[in-house]
Formats: C-alpha cells, sequence, structure tokens
C-alpha cells in the first residue's frame, strides 16, 4: 500500500484528488492526510510514514518548494501539480521530476502513479532532482546540468563535461570527456530540447556535438573531429547550420 499525503491550499482540489485516487487506485494507495499548507504538510510527513506526496507549488504562505527547506534528507517521492507555463514545464522534465498539469483528471493522475510506480527513487534522488529544478526555474542562472533517466534510476549530467551525443536504438548514449559514457532511455528530441543551445549542434539524426569539443572539421569528407580523436559526419542537410554555429564559437 503506498500512503499519500496532498498538499494543496485549496480545499476544493484536495477533495478531488483524493476521491480521483480513492475511486480508481482505492486498493493500491491510502490518502492518510490532507493539509492546507506547507507548513501543515511538513507536521504530517514528520508524524507519519508517508511514501508519496502530492504538492502544489502556487500557494500564498509558502509555495511548494519551500517544503524541501524542512528536511535535511527525503525518504518519500513527490508529484508537483501545477499549473505553470511552458517553461516551467520544460523545467521539470529537464530534472526528471514527477508533476501533473491542472486542470487534473483521472487519466492524468493515472499516469502519474504509474510513473511514480516504474521509478521509485533513493532518499536523495529527489533532492538532488530538485537542485535541478531549481537551476532551471531561475531564469538567470546559467545552466549546467541536467537529469536524465536510465534503465535503473537516473544520471545527472554536467553540460560542459559531454563530447557528443549518440542515438542507438530505443536510447542514446552519451559520451563524456573521461572516456566514459552513459546509456539513457530519453529520447534525442528531449536530449537536444534540455541541453544548451549556444554550446550544441545537432549535426545528424544520430549525433548531437558539444560545439566547445570540436577539434577540426574536413570540409571535403563532411566530417569533424572530437578533441578525444572521435570522427563523425555531418549529415549534408545539417552541413549549412553546423558551419555556422562552428563560426559564431570562434
Amino acid at each position: 500500500m503506498i500512503n499519500v499525503v496532498i498538499i494543496d491550499d485549496e480545499l476544493n482540489a484536495r477533495l478531488f484528488l483524493a476521491n480521483l485516487l480513492a475511486k480508481e487506485l482505492g486498493e493500491q494507495l491510502a490518502v492518510i492526510d490532507s493539509c492546507g499548507s506547507v507548513k501543515e504538510g511538513v507536521q504530517s510527513i514528520k508524524n507519519n510514514k508517508v511514501d508519496l506526496v502530492f504538492l502544489d507549488i502556487q500557494m500564498p504562505e509558502e509555495d511548494g518548494f519551500m517544503l524541501f527547506k524542512y528536511f535535511n534528507e527525503i525518504n518519500f517521492e513527490v508529484i508537483f501539480v501545477t499549473a505553470y507555463d511552458r517553461f516551467a514545464i520544460k523545467a521539470f522534465e529537464c530534472s526528471a521530476l514527477h508533476y501533473l498539469l491542472k486542470p487534473l483528471n483521472q487519466n492524468k493522475v493515472e499516469q502519474a502513479i504509474k510513473r511514480f510506480k516504474n521509478t521509485r527513487e533513493n532518499k536523495h534522488a529527489v533532492l538532488e532532482k530538485f537542485d535541478v529544478l531549481t537551476d532551471y526555474l531561475d531564469s538567470k542562472s546559467e545552466k549546467e546540468r541536467v537529469v536524465f533517466n536510465t534503465s535503473s534510476g537516473f544520471d545527472v549530467v554536467v553540460f560542459k563535461n559531454i563530447l557528443y551525443i549518440e542515438a542507438a536504438g530505443n536510447y542514446c548514449k552519451i559520451y563524456m570527456k573521461d572516456q566514459s559514457f552513459k546509456v539513457v532511455t530519453s529520447s534525442m528530441k528531449f536530449i537536444e530540447d534540455c541541453l544548451p543551445e549556444k554550446s550544441f549542434c545537432r549535426i545528424h539524426n544520430s549525433f548531437i556535438v558539444n560545439l566547445n569539443e570540436v577539434s577540426s572539421f574536413v570540409n571535403a569528407d563532411k566530417e569533424l573531429v572530437m578533441t578525444n580523436g572521435t570522427e563523425l559526419k555531418v549529415a549534408e542537410r545539417k552541413l549549412t547550420f553546423f558551419k555556422s554555429r562552428i563560426s559564431e564559437m570562434a
């Protein structure tokens, strides 16, 4: 049984979500508390064995993000409930955190629970991912890292340490400057959207390169050489774009 706490300042929203969970998922989980503020939620979490928190973000006294300041360690998982804009949704996706978009419905809630059950985290994961999320939500901060899901959990990847990314069937391989590589379950399109545009370029359906790690380019062969010696083909249709991006780096 999954023990759930709902934190939302709107009573009707709490009741609606609790009813959705009880109606379709009552045999799998139990809503053990419903709280109207972050402080109430913190008290409930500390007094109970909690597996999952549905956490509204926009609340008047303290927003949902403030929940984390009350815990040195997190041994529960969080599904954020938000009406945030597209930019913020990208932040949630690039930090690999669970979220639900308002208005809620049965299908959205069921999918969120399914994702939660498929990716149960260790107690350090939520805080680590939250750190990445706050970087993305701060429009003034330089984005330095991203969280990618893997078959066994997740990896936090620092952008400047990436050499290039290669599509590999249903997975992608991220080759690092230290000669290691990470296999992630994210698509190339998703990875491309998370990477900083000024430093990365899609040169082929199968390759994204860190422009700072391109050593040379042979025009006749349409081939570039990375700083580790790896040679990669540039697709014909990407050639002009790649050259313009490289010239910007000069």
